[in-house]
């Protein structure tokens, strides 16, 4: 099933070649790179700010760091208004940012959001043909683009002074950052954000502001090939419920927020456990200045370029009870750390520190999603079995050993990234604890399973001894050392990451961990078109260092083909898409077709199906038995 982790780095000569090979790679980029750079890392969108004069439609984009981005511009057709648009890359949208907004003024009818993989694609469709300028500088955490007609010598008109433009944002905002980055006067009111902030004065000193949010989120699914042994409903309903604290005292602007989730699971089969949780789920304060910040708390944290799969993106635990058939950025979880960043004018770093293990959710038992599949429930609904085996099966019981909450077993993480006008790069290494657990002991001695659910539970169990113990399972020191990068060939993006973990522990045939070094290196493209079409397609390549045949559902090399496809219509109000994971390597897959209308404010409706194939001793061909039609609604409010 999924590797899994341990902590000591074995001097073997597989591990030493492909260790040689990363050191290489680093120093390749290092040497090449470290010239007049910029400083970069992941950025979302905070707030979209726009104001219309008589001359100009001035547009303010404010980011929480520097991205790359890419201007188009697009003429009318016979079905389309002309548009221009921005493609950021690495960004992603704060989640109360409406997806369209309808302006309606004499230049600009609507300014849309698209989400294509890491790319915030952003869209100004025009009443008329207009000249579209950027005007803040290279390199800023705010974008400034003005609409404007132009005049016969090629001059823009002249705007409003600057002076409006800064004492029209919200009073967080670090004014003296603000005006070294407007080349040209620019923006008044705000016209959406994720909640309008009175402007207040700078000589009345300190002020708070709290605006409230909510999410609701409900979520069901249902096997299209129904057994006996399996959970064939499956219900989710979540909802979060956050505030946001903006304060200012002498020009320092602090963040804040506090989200509470309620969290409910039910499951159709009988013995898997049903799971209502109310829980904080992030709880953090921000200091942002132009050349560091400092945030404390529980909180997400995003690393590495990919998407469905992503080895460097090891900050958060996950929560696995729906395995992949939820986005990665959905399935990341808040978790307890202090982050510190540095911007500098070559390179900029970032450290970060967790002082508690936290692990991942997984259900052992009794779910599509489990770590063991169907296995018990396969053995208790079995007729011929006796009861005696039928009733050990239902009292099986995990036991996990966790890590205690001293300084000695506290995490750290260290990355250092850059950029050049082409290209974002990053070095990264991490020293904590696996979020998965290891097995160490499985009560059930003297097996040889093949890995597929559908084995026949008399044939397993022939030879099997019956112990009186539990599931043994441990949490293990982790290192991960790891490289990512980015960059674009006109409409092109090329993205991926490099890394190797120390012992990475895999499921056996005994249903025991065996732990290996493991390598891997996740590449691809992404593309999007004028058009609105979206193309991504990633390779993944994992080797196993000193390959044992006992392990399930991996080869040595396992290599797999993985993307989504994507097209907007209907203005953005409706998206067709497919994800898709292919493993080259024995011939499994997973497809993930959906349909989402987003024609209503705020609200989010999906269709899909979840579709895996190929052999059941295969790592998705053994989800074969979980195909299921699903349907999820997302309200903000």
């Amino acid at each position: 099933m999924r590797y899994l982790t341990r902590q000591r780095l074995s001097e073997t000569t597989g591990s030493t070649f492909f260790v040689g090979r990363l050191l290489q790679l680093f120093a390749a980029v290092a040497l090449f790179f470290v010239i007049d750079v910029a400083p970069l890392h992941a950025a979302q969108l905070k707030t979209i700010h726009y104001d219309s004069s008589a001359h100009a439609t001035v547009v303010t984009l404010e980011l929480d760091a520097p991205v790359h981005f890419v201007r188009h511009d697009l003429p009318a057709t016979d079905h389309l208004s002309p548009r221009c648009y921005l493609d950021l890359q690495s960004t992603q949208p704060d989640k109360m940012l409406p997806w369209q907004r309808h302006v309606g003024d004499e230049r600009l009818e609507n300014i849309r959001l698209g989400v294509h993989g890491k790319t915030l694609r952003i869209v100004f469709d025009l009443q008329q043909p207009l000249s579209c300028q950027v005007l803040s500088t290279p390199n800023s955490p705010m974008i400034v683009l003005q609409f404007s007609h132009q005049s016969s010598d090629g001059l823009v008109p002249e705007v409003p002074d600057a002076s409006v433009v800064l004492d029209a944002l919200p009073a967080s905002t670090d004014k003296e950052s603000a005006a070294s980055v407007v080349q040209q006067p620019s923006v008044s009111d705000p016209f959406f954000s994720v909640e309008p902030i009175e402007d207040v004065a700078a000589s009345q000193g300190p002020f708070l502001a709290v605006s409230t949010w909510g999410e609701l989120q409900g979520y069901t699914a249902y096997d299209v090939d129904s057994q006996g042994a399996e959970d064939d409903d499956f219900y989710r309903f979540q909802a979060r419920f956050g505030a946001d604290l903006e304060k200012a005292f002498s020009q320092q602007p602090l963040h804040g927020r506090v989200t509470v989730e309620v969290d409910r699971l039910y499951y159709d089969a009988e013995a898997a456990d049903e799971d209502t949780d109310v829980t904080l789920y992030e709880a953090y304060l921000s200091l942002n200045r132009p050349q560091w910040d400092l945030s404390v708390g529980k909180q997400r944290v995003r690393w590495g370029k990919s998407d469905q799969l992503s080895p460097l993106d090891c900050i958060n635990p996950e929560d696995l009870r729906q395995f992949v058939t939820i986005d990665l950025e959905d399935r990341k979880e808040p978790s307890w750390l202090v982050r510190l960043r540095t911007y500098g004018k070559v390179v900029s770093f970032e450290a970060i520190v967790s002082p508690w293990f936290e692990e991942s959710e997984i259900d052992y038992f009794d779910s599509n999603w489990a770590l063991y599949r169907n296995l018990r429930q396969s053995i208790l609904t079995h007729p011929a079995l006796s009861s005696a085996a039928r009733a050990y099966a239902g009292d099986l019981r995990v036991h996990e050993e966790k890590p205690s909450d001293s300084l000695e077993n506290m995490s750290g993480a260290f990355r250092m990234s850059w950029q050049t006008d082409q290209a974002d790069y990053a070095l990264s290494y991490r020293y904590g604890w696996e979020t998965l657990p290891t097995i160490v002991s499985f009560p059930v001695k003297n097996i040889r399973y093949d890995g597929d659910p559908e084995t026949d539970p008399i044939a397993l169990l022939g030879s099997a001894v019956l112990t009186d113990e539990a599931v043994e399972a441990r949490f293990r020191r982790q290192k991960v050392v790891g490289a990512e990068w980015e960059t674009t060939f006109d409409l092109i993006g090329f993205r991926g990451e490099v890394a190797y973990i120390d012992k990475v522990a895999f499921l056996t045939s005994e249903l025991i961990s065996s732990r290996h070094e493991v390598g891997q290196l996740v590449t691809g493209i992404d593309y999007t078109s004028e058009t609105e079409w979206y193309f991504n397609v990633q390779t993944s390549w994992l080797h196993i260092f000193h390959y044992d045949k006992e392990l399930l559902y991996f080869d040595e090399d396992t290599v797999a083909l993985l993307g989504e496809l994507r097209k907007s219509l209907w203005r953005g109000n409706l998206d067709i898409a497919t994800r898709f994971n292919y493993t080259l390597s024995d011939g499994s897959s997973y497809v993930q077709p959906n349909l989402t209308l987003k024609y209503f404010p705020n609200t989010e409706c999906e269709l899909g199906v979840n579709i895996f194939s190929g052999d059941g001793e295969t790592w998705l061909g053994s989800y074969d038995q979980a195909d299921q039609v699903y349907a999820k609604l997302n309200i903000v409010f």
